[in-house]
């Protein structure tokens, strides 16, 4: 009777409700689009033709800095969640403009967000007042991930209509309590609205670990089976004939 209590009990666990945590929604852009993110300014899924191999899958995602379709650099800012004095803080300089691109995700403390990212610039052989940037936000934090004056550069193989990149690397953030985040990333120019830097990103995710109720559920079910095993071997050799062990 006290096996099956403790059974009902983690069966009763494993269906309670808890807290709705969400994965990230195409964070690895495979959808060949930006499905689940929100866009402000200019970009979009793209594969190897732009000359950058994606890390992982077919696509990566592309956001820049020039373009009639960009927006000024507050606009990026406000869409990110940010206050303006949180990008100012990264020292780079006063935005102009560029792309932002978000998406809400609900976690638990101890969490932990990663991507991949490279950033590309087409400023390496202007004057070092055009620091253009890219840089990642969680809600209203900003992070600096390169700008065209604290980053090294691979300058032997850029893709077509940059000087240089910093190529794939991988960022991770780990969530302190939890809720409901923004996670953005943005790319901004510094100085003029011209000679075109760029953010790429992929791999964007939160692995969510298995629910204890699922491990508390299997470990009941375990020792249920091996109980009920036990008892039908005892009541056996109880059986008349049979010869005590």
């Amino acid at each position: 009777m006290r096996m099956k209590t403790v059974l009902l009990a983690a069966i009763c666990a494993a269906a309670t409700p808890t807290l709705s945590r969400a994965a990230i929604i195409n964070g690895g852009f495979e959808t060949g689009d930006l499905t689940g993110w929100t866009l402000a300014g200019s970009g979009f899924a793209t594969g190897s033709g732009i000359g950058v191999t994606p890390p992982e899958g077919s696509f990566q995602g592309y956001i820049e800095t020039t373009g009639n379709l960009t927006d000024p650099g507050m606009a990026v800012i406000a869409s990110l969640g940010v206050p303006g004095s949180a990008i100012l803080a990264l020292g780079a300089g006063t935005p102009v403009n560029g792309t932002g691109l978000s998406q809400s995700v609900t976690v638990s403390a101890g969490d932990t967000l990663s991507f991949d990212w490279d950033f590309l610039t087409d400023e390496l052989s202007e004057p070092s007042m055009y620091n253009d940037f890219g840089f990642f936000t969680i809600s209203s934090s900003a992070f600096l991930l390169a700008s065209r004056n604290s980053s090294t550069y691979d300058v032997t193989s850029p893709p077509p209509g940059f000087e240089g990149q910093t190529d794939w690397m991988t960022q991770s953030y780990t969530f302190p309590s939890a809720g409901t985040y923004t996670i953005g990333f943005g790319v901004l120019n510094v100085g003029d609205p011209g000679y075109d830097s760029a953010l790429l990103i992929d791999a964007v995710m939160i692995p969510v670990p298995e629910p204890a109720s699922i491990v508390l559920l299997a470990s009941g079910l375990s020792v249920f089976v091996l109980r009920q095993r036990r008892r039908r071997a005892e009541e056996r050799r109880r059986e008349p004939g049979c010869l005590p062990v």
